[in-house]
């Protein structure tokens, strides 16, 4: 390539082009990013439950 042809700014075509493989690798790399653990209420009543219920088998073993 000379300097004229990275001097020239680039299509629309090509733009649009550059556009989607960016969009692209960023949706391939979110795989991969590490997402922060939250606790849901879901898991907080079960371990609740699972609290309760072995509650229940010690206090019937004494």
């Amino acid at each position: 390539m000379t300097n004229h042809d990275d001097d020239k700014k680039p299509s629309l075509v090509e733009q649009h082009a550059m556009d989607r493989l960016h969009k692209v690798e960023k949706e391939k790399r979110r795989v991969y990013v590490k997402r922060p653990h939250h606790l849901r209420f879901r898991q907080v009543l079960m371990v609740i439950i699972l609290l309760i219920v072995l509650a229940t088998m010690l206090v019937s073993i004494l």
